[in-house]
């Protein structure tokens, strides 16, 4: 039988799958905090089950069966998560400063909100040895000092999630090597439909009037 966490993950992924559907206009700081959150899950979900997945082949039941190998997952899936919101985060809320006339400093704000948010959600279920003890100092370093307006709107934004999902993946170095290219297209791909979502759906003045309220 498969692992009850991971049977559980992958009902919260099914879930994640309707929501992506949602295709309402981002108004405020907290629906664009929803936002980030679930297209972060999703993103992270997929991308590495997907992985697994596929590297495992006829394999993929029986080693998600044993208990060792389902731990390992769950480790992987929370990192996984951490650097997908971390990208997603800056990528919105800079969109929200190029569109706007969101400062720098108000910038930062608005990020360190929807991280800290999304990873309280995320992570209130998770066992303490299975994510990092503080998840939000190095988001905070990263965005320290930040030129919001300079953030690339496209794939380079990406980069961290991409070379995390490979590095945290619970796969053999060697493997790893070999799949480097086809699993970095893979996400690649994934995000490059939540790019458009975000450049359809976030409104930047709405979210930067409506965050200059709630911060005042």
């Amino acid at each position: 039988m498969i692992n009850k966490e991971i049977f559980a993950s992958i009902q919260k992924l099914i879930k994640l799958l309707t929501i992506r559907f949602d295709r309402r206009q981002l108004e405020s700081s907290e629906s664009l905090s929803v936002f980030i959150h679930t297209r972060a899950a999703y993103i992270a979900q997929t991308s590495l089950f997907g992985y697994l997945k596929a590297r495992m082949g006829t394999q993929f039941r029986v080693l998600f069966e044993d208990d060792v190998f389902s731990e390992s997952i769950q480790i992987a899936s929370v990192q996984v998560f951490l650097s997908c919101l971390s990208d997603l985060t800056v990528y919105c809320v800079a969109s929200v400063a190029r569109s706007s006339d969101l400062s720098n400093p108000d910038a930062e704000a608005l990020a360190r909100h929807c991280f800290e948010t999304a990873c309280r959600e995320a992570l209130k279920d998770v066992k303490t040895d299975r994510k990092p003890e503080d998840p939000y100092s190095a988001f905070t370093q990263r965005i320290s000092g930040l030129d919001w307006h300079a953030v690339p709107d496209g794939e380079a934004a990406f980069a961290r999630s991409e070379g995390d999902l490979i590095r945290f993946a619970p796969v053999i170095d060697d493997y790893k090597e070999l799949d480097e290219e086809i699993v970095s297209n893979s996400i690649r791909f994934r995000w490059h439909d939540v790019r458009t979502q975000a450049r359809k759906r976030v409104n930047g003045a709405a979210i930067a009037a409506d965050w200059g309220t709630r911060s005042a």
